[in-house]
C-alpha cells in the first residue's frame, strides 16, 4: 500500500503523517526532515512570509505517491 492511500494520510497536511511506517529508510528520513522545515517554518514566520510550506507539502505528497508501508 502506498502512503497516499493509507487512511491516516492526510494531502492537506502530510507533514502531520507518522512517516516512520514507510519501508523505504530513504523515504522516512527524506519526510520526517521535510516534516521538520515545514514545522520550523510555521514556528517562526509570520503567515505571509512562509513561502516554503507549499513547496515542502508538495514534495510530502510526491513521496507520499511512491513510498510502501
Amino acid at each position: 500500500m502506498k502512503v497516499i492511500d493509507h487512511t491516516e494520510f492526510n494531502e492537506e497536511y502530510p507533514e502531520n503523517y507518522t512517516w516512520g511506517r514507510v519501508i523505504s529508510i530513504s523515504y522516512s528520513d527524506l519526510a520526517n526532515n521535510i516534516s521538520s522545515y515545514i514545522d520550523h517554518e510555521l514556528r517562526n514566520k509570520l503567515p505571509e512570509d512562509r513561502i516554503l510550506t507549499p513547496g515542502l507539502r508538495k514534495a510530502l505528497l510526491l513521496i507520499a505517491e511512491k513510498a510502501d508501508l
